[in-house]
């Protein structure tokens, strides 16, 4: 059964922007570098060779955990966000 959702344009556009705004790529935003090492790890082998080239920068989490961060690429990004 499909259902029809109707929306004006103006709820549209916000929802347009809602989705891109989530899915914008900040080259300056820190990751876990242990997350994205082992996402990586998980993936193709070319994926598998950003890995090593990630740079480490200490950080804090939101608890005040001290922690090793990197920033990523935009092909890094582009995978872990499931598009690759």
């Amino acid at each position: 059964m499909k259902k029809v959702i109707r929306l004006t344009e103006s709820e549209l556009i916000e929802m347009v922007e809602k989705i891109v705004l989530e899915q914008y790529y900040d080259r300056e935003k820190l990751w876990s570098r242990d997350y994205v090492v082992n996402r990586l790890m998980m993936g193709p082998r070319d994926m598998r060779r950003w890995a090593k080239d990630l740079p480490e920068i200490p950080c804090t989490d939101r608890q005040g955990n001290e922690m090793i961060c990197t920033k990523i690429p935009e092909v890094v990004f582009v995978f872990l966000q499931g598009r690759y």
